[in-house]
C-alpha cells in the first residue's frame, strides 16, 4: 500500500514490479531541532523513492496543530544559551521550517502522516486541529501492519 498522494509505479524497483523500501518514522518529539531533523531525513528517503510513513504521537502530534505558526518552535529547554543560539541562526539564515520541507518531500514523493489516535483523544485534538500534512486518523496496531517489513525504522 502506497501513501496517500503517492504515484503508482515510480520510486526503486518500479519497473521490475517490485514495491518501492518502506520507511516507518514515530514522531513523539515537538522540539525544533528534532523537526529538522525528521523533515530531513523525511525529504532525503522521498527523494531516494522511499515509500514514507510517519506516526505523530503526544508532542510529535501536537507540532502538527493547525495553532501553531509555520516557523521554528521552541528548541529543547536544557540547551539554555547554544538552544537559543541555534533558534536565532535558524531565523537569519532563513532556514525553512520543518513543516515546509515536509510539504515539499510531500510532493517529491510516497510520504504519509498519521495522527495517533490515543494521542488525539488524550490531548482532545479533532481533525480539524490539524495541519492538513496530515493525512489519517490511526491506531498504533494499524500504523504497525501498514509498515510490516519496512527497511528502516526511526523513532525521533
Amino acid at each position: 500500500m502506497s501513501a496517500p498522494g503517492s504515484k503508482e509505479g515510480e520510486g526503486p524497483g518500479a519497473s521490475s514490479g517490485e514495491r518501492p523500501p518502506k520507511m516507518a518514522i514515530l514522531l513523539a518529539s515537538g522540539m525544533s531541532e528534532r523537526l529538522l531533523a525528521f523533515s530531513t531525513l523525511v525529504s532525503g528517503a522521498a527523494a531516494l523513492g522511499y515509500d514514507v510513513h510517519i506516526f505523530a504521537s503526544y508532542w510529535g502530534l501536537d507540532a502538527f496543530r493547525t495553532s501553531h505558526a509555520d516557523g521554528h518552535p521552541p528548541g529543547e529547554p536544557g540547551h539554555g544559551p547554544d538552544g537559543e543560539r541555534l533558534q536565532e541562526t535558524l531565523h537569519r539564515r532563513n532556514v525553512p521550517s520543518w513543516r515546509k520541507i515536509l510539504r515539499a518531500a510531500k510532493a517529491v514523493g510516497h510520504v504519509g502522516v498519521y495522527a495517533c489516535s490515543q494521542s488525539m483523544e488524550v490531548m482532545g485534538l479533532s481533525r480539524k486541529d490539524l495541519d492538513p500534512l496530515v493525512d489519517d486518523v490511526m491506531g498504533i496496531a494499524s500504523f504497525v501492519e501498514r509498515t510490516r517489513g519496512a527497511e528502516a525504522t526511526y523513532f525521533v
